[in-house]
């Protein structure tokens, strides 16, 4: 990792597979952040790769031209009407930005294990035990590759570690066993932050074949249709865009909450992820910031049911694996290389795992689910 000072801006460089990282500021707690976050990415681990090169500058101080904080990466420019963003919004502003940007790999958002060279995916939403599910397999004797992001490589088909550092709650550890350790870390946003060593020294994987994927499902929470609710925050909201949202095709029920700290838009479409690009694309024409996005309902699983492993054709997964794909309508390989089809994203997504065996697994009990998972991979 480069580290400098220049002038008055913090500058670190970072190495995600062929895309190169360079973030300044002159906030020390940003830029610290990332090294935190990212330590594993400050060497290039892939020099045969070639590089595309991104660079963002956070300035927080108002006095520049903009009067106000302004993050800028490569040649757009986003003013920061709220001192509150400073935070949150820019860690994810600038992390969408690199993910979209990275063409060497698929990035899934799930957690990744491995087990005597079987690379396991485990997809979930929020809330449905994902990195708790990760941390338990860990302790029974699994690599850890990731516990929020799969890297499907492009060309070989291999899962790869994308191990940037847990942001985990606090009772977690206790919740998986872990508790017996003096674990320490850094809090961010009322989580901890942990570099997977810190919970069990060596444990980081290499890359591997894709021989399972689990899909994380509560049995209690499946609909009769196939409408998704979508949550948007954002940093104001204005009638007229508001109106533009209202009149989308396949929009329906759009609630807006003005009481919070930022507005809040609810709504259901029976096509999310198209409606939500489109949001995105009306909301950056009116400098209206998304700050963040929930898919489906707040409801989470009561994980008190049976778990049970059903097997779901390959042709299904990759149709459940695109709704979690997250380089999302800006990706590069989306727009550039396949000129917005989707269905040449899904069927290079088909291709990559079409050897793999894909399970809904119904959660219930943490160590339940545990001992099914270990019963079918580890026998």
């Amino acid at each position: 990792m480069e580290l400098l000072q220049k002038s008055s801006l913090l500058v670190v460089k970072l190495y995600f597979f062929d895309l190169e990282v360079t973030i300044s500021s002159d906030s020390h707690e940003f830029v610290d952040l990332f090294t935190k976050m990212y330590r594993r990415f400050r060497k290039n681990e892939f020099p045969s790769l070639a590089k595309s090169q991104i660079e963002f500058s956070l300035i927080t101080h108002p006095d520049n031209p903009f009067g106000k904080p302004v993050l800028m990466c490569n040649d757009e420019i986003w003013p920061l009407n709220n001192s509150k963003l400073l935070e949150g919004f820019t860690y994810e502003c600038v992390l969408m930005s690199i993910i979209t940007r990275i063409k060497s790999h698929l990035l899934i958002h799930a957690g990744v294990v491995s087990f005597n060279n079987h690379g396991v995916l485990i997809v979930a939403d929020g809330g449905h035990g994902k990195t708790t599910l990760v941390l338990t397999l860990l302790k029974r004797g699994f690599r850890f590759l990731s516990d929020e992001m799969a890297a499907l490589g492009r060309h070989d088909h291999l899962v790869y570690p994308f191990p940037r550092s847990l942001r985990i709650r606090k009772d977690t550890l206790s919740l998986v066993g872990f508790s017996d350790k003096n674990i320490s870390g850094d809090e961010w946003l009322d989580k901890l932050l942990l570099d997977i060593d810190k919970i069990q020294t060596g444990s980081v994987g290499t890359k591997t074949s894709i021989d399972y994927i689990l899909f994380l499902h509560d049995q209690n929470g499946v609909t009769q249709n196939n409408e998704q609710d979508l949550t948007i925050f954002v940093d104001q909201m204005h009638d007229g865009v508001l109106r533009i949202i209202k009149n989308m095709k396949g929009v329906k029920n759009v609630r807006i909450n003005t009481n919070s700290e930022f507005p809040v838009i609810r709504l259901c479409s029976d096509k999310a992820n198209k409606v939500l690009s489109e949001i995105e694309a009306v909301c950056a024409e009116h400098k209206v910031l998304v700050l963040d996005v929930l898919k489906g309902t707040e409801r989470q699983p009561l994980f008190d049911g049976n778990p049970t492993l059903h097997p779901i054709p390959v042709s299904q997964a990759a149709v459940e694996l695109l709704g979690n794909y997250q380089g999302s309508y800006k990706s590069k390989i989306l727009q550039e290389e396949f000129k917005g089809s989707s269905v040449r994203l899904f069927m290079e997504l088909s291709n990559i795992i079409a050897q793999a065996k894909c399970y809904h697994l119904t959660v219930g009990p943490l160590q339940e689910m545990a001992d099914l998972v270990c019963t079918k991979i580890c026998s």
